[in-house]
């Protein structure tokens, strides 16, 4: 993992207007990559089942999807540099760190969901 940890480093000091570009865009679209989820994928998804974890799941998922698109540039990026090191294809290095933040993302947006819906 320090592999991964370092290139993210080395890729955000290096390509810091990336940084500055996905802050601004992840702010001006809060509505978008959050509003999405909770509104539209939950009460479609209500829909089809009554299940709450069901339902939970698919709008944590979506929301981290969506969240997860602002940074391709920046895990491309690091997938190249891993790829290179790992004499893998970029392709498969791209992936595995797209799933890795979906699924971060995912647990993090759950984690303050179900704080904000508890107060």
């Amino acid at each position: 993992m320090s592999i991964y940890f370092q290139n993210f480093k080395d890729v955000l000091k290096k390509e810091f207007m990336l940084v500055i570009m996905v802050s601004v865009l992840l702010v001006f679209t809060f509505f978008l990559w959050a509003g999405i989820p909770v509104f539209i994928i939950g009460s479609f998804v209500s829909e089809l089942t009554s299940n709450i974890a069901i339902i939970h799941f698919c709008i944590s998922l979506s929301v981290g999807f969506l969240f997860s698109l602002f940074f391709v540039p920046i895990n491309l990026e690091v997938a190249r540099n891993i790829a290179k090191i790992k004499n893998s294809s970029v392709w498969i290095s791209f992936v595995r760190i797209e799933i890795i933040w979906i699924i971060v993302c995912s647990v993090i947006f759950a984690v303050i969901f179900n704080i904000v819906i508890q107060l």
